[in-house]
């Protein structure tokens, strides 16, 4: 269901600042289109709305460790 409003949504460039992505109407819609993003660009992701005045949801990238890997246990050292 959409609310009518429109949502912006931001990501980090490689310095930091907030990179402008795109507007999305409806709050769910962008949220799951701000997942859907980084799940090809792995950013920190931001959720803004303007008819607030705030960020309203942030996304952190998150780094793959081999232990986050699929099938993967982690491994203890010897010692």
């Amino acid at each position: 269901m959409q609310d009518g409003i429109t949502y912006d949504i931001f990501r980090d460039d490689p310095d930091g600042s907030p990179l402008w992505v795109e507007a999305v109407e409806g709050l769910e819609h962008a949220m799951n289109r701000m997942e859907e993003l980084a799940s090809s660009d792995p950013s920190d992701y931001y959720l803004y709305c303007a008819q607030a005045g705030r960020i309203i949801r942030r996304l952190k990238a998150r780094s793959v460790r081999t232990s986050d890997q699929p099938g993967e246990a982690p491994q203890k050292k010897a010692g």
